[in-house]
Parts: structure tokens; sequence; C-alpha cells
């Protein structure tokens, strides 16, 4: 049933899912950036009879098959896949192997390969990669295909980008915030993590790579939580605001006993004497309640509870009067 084979995905593997299917590029340049992204990403190079070569590591069978169909369409490479299985971390991986001539053409674009005498930029993003709007989407949109990930927004608001070099996560901020996008890095073991928090960023960064199905869904989860965190702090402040009631009359009825036990309610002036028997008589009552019985405003019968208050700590003061 789709609908359950939905419901056991991750909102990453459905993003990148509708990533790849609606990766319609045209323009060779394009295509050259976004395979150059997961290059970044997801790409490591391999040295075999057959010379260099690359292999990318995915979770994603459909991130897989384009990264084969690019490396063949763009550099002609041959494509071999395979499936990974880590028993000990119940991972099943699916290994794209590129090989051919066209390998070291594919390193030089993504900025790997050494050129006569000039050094070797680990995880520095050429240029001719991100020179348009476009093509600097579509890199984004590789790198996120090839190691990015993004929590349930059912749950919480967390995109993830894993960079190998710190130098290339350093840039990939650069890049995004050229693009609007406020993304900070910071070291993980071996790796550094470039990564979103804010809800509206991550929402903009995926509808800048493409994922528009993905945006709406997230949207949607956003203006839920909203309204749900909404309804909890109304009900917060209100039974806040109940606790708080609840123990100022507790607080008026010790008060009127106070009076009552050491100097007798007769003692009191007549509308003070009101105002304590219908504290008494109406225990559980809001202030608006009893003050609608009194006839009177709510200031003007807190006014009259303030001065039973009032009484009743000068009786505590002078008698001695403890309950």
């Amino acid at each position: 049933n789709r609908r359950k084979e939905l419901k056991s995905l991750s909102f990453s593997s459905i993003t990148k899912d509708e990533l790849v299917n609606s990766c319609k590029l045209t323009e060779l340049e394009e295509k050259r950036s976004l395979l150059c992204g997961i290059t970044h990403a997801a790409g490591s190079m391999t040295l075999g009879r057959g010379g260099v070569g690359l292999k990318y590591v995915t979770e994603n069978n459909n991130v897989a098959s384009l990264t084969a169909r690019l490396g063949k369409e763009l550099y002609s490479a041959s494509a071999v896949v395979s499936i990974s299985e880590k028993e000990r971390l119940n991972a099943v991986n699916t290994v794209v192997s590129l090989s051919g001539e066209g390998v070291m053409e594919l390193l030089r674009d993504a900025g790997y390969a050494v050129e006569g005498d000039q050094e070797l930029e680990l995880g520095h993003i050429p240029e001719m990669l991100i020179d348009s709007q476009e093509k600097s989407r579509c890199f984004l949109r590789g790198v996120f295909l090839g190691a990015g990930s993004v929590s349930d927004p059912n749950k919480g608001y967390h995109l993830e980008l894993v960079c190998k070099y710190e130098r290339f996560a350093a840039e990939l901020c650069d890049l995004m915030a050229g693009l609007g996008i406020t993304a900070k890095y910071f070291p993980r073991k071996t790796s550094f993590i470039v990564y979103i928090k804010d809800g509206e960023m991550v929402s903009d960064f995926i509808t800048l790579i493409g994922a528009m199905n993905s945006t709406i869904a997230f949207e949607d989860a956003r203006v839920l939580r909203s309204v749900n965190n909404y309804i909890n702090r109304q009900q917060n402040f209100e039974d806040a605001n109940m606790n708080k009631a609840a123990a100022a009359a507790a607080q008026q009825l010790l008060d009127i006993e106070t009076i009552r036990v050491f100097r007798g309610l007769d003692t009191l002036p007549p509308k003070l004497r009101e105002a304590a028997e219908i504290r008494i008589n109406n225990p559980e009552a809001t202030l608006a309640e009893i003050a609608e019985i009194a006839g009177i405003s709510k200031s003007g019968f807190n006014h009259r509870l303030a001065k039973l208050s009032v009484l009743a700590q000068e009786i505590k003061d002078q008698d001695g009067g403890n309950l």
C-alpha cells in the first residue's frame, strides 16, 4: 500500500525522491553543477587497475540512479551500481562506482584534480559551478541529495549537510548566504556539519533546491505546530490563572476566618461583613461571580477583600492571631 510505504519513509527520503523525480534539467552546465554537488557530498576517489575512479555511497536508490545516469551522460563514465549491507549498523546503502577516462574530467570540474603545479584545494567550490543562481541551486540540490537530511517538521525544524572538509562547509555557508539562507557549521567527529534550525530558513532552502511538494508539506506542519503551540500556551495561561484564583480565594477565606475567630464578623462594617459572608458562602466562585452577587464591580469587591486582608494581618500582628 503506497500510503503505508510513504508513512514509513523519512521526510528526508521523500524530499530526495521528489528532487530526483522533478529533476528535468536540460542545460549541461546545470547538470554538471548538480553532479559535482553530489560528488563533493557523497563521492570519494578510488584507485584500481583501471586507474582513478569515483565511488558514491547513498541510502537512496533514486539518488544512486541519478548519479549513475549523469556520470554516463556528462563524462561517458562506466557506472556499476551495487548494494552494501552493514549488519552491525542495520543499514543498506547503494554504491555507485564510476570509472573510465571521464572520471578525471569530472574530478577537475568538481575542483579536486591537480593541473600542473597547482595545489590540490580540498573542499573548494569552483566558481564555474555556481556563477549563476540556477547553477548554484543545482549545486546545492546535489549536496543535499548526497549528504543532506531534514527532520520531520511535525517533530522539529532541523536541516543538515555533512561535509568532509571545513573549507567546503564554510564556502557552502557563504553560497547559501548569497541566496538569502542563513546557515552555520560545526565539527562532528571527522566531518563538518552545515545546519539550519530556523523553520522559515529550512523551508526557504527546500524551496530553493526545488522540492515544492515537500515545502508545502513542511509549511502545513509548521502551521499546525504553531496552532497547537498557541492552544497549549492559552491552556497553560488559563490553568495558571485558575490556580492563582484558587490560591487567592483560599487566602481570602483564611483571612475571614481569622477575623471571625479573634474579633467576630459582627464587629465589621456592614459592607465588609457582607463581602465576608458572600465569600464564605461561595468559596469556589471567581471574583467576577461574587462581585455580581454583591451587585458591585470586580474592583470594588476586590477592594473590600483587600481591606479584610489588611484587618486580618493587623490581628495577627497585634494579637498573635495564627489559626
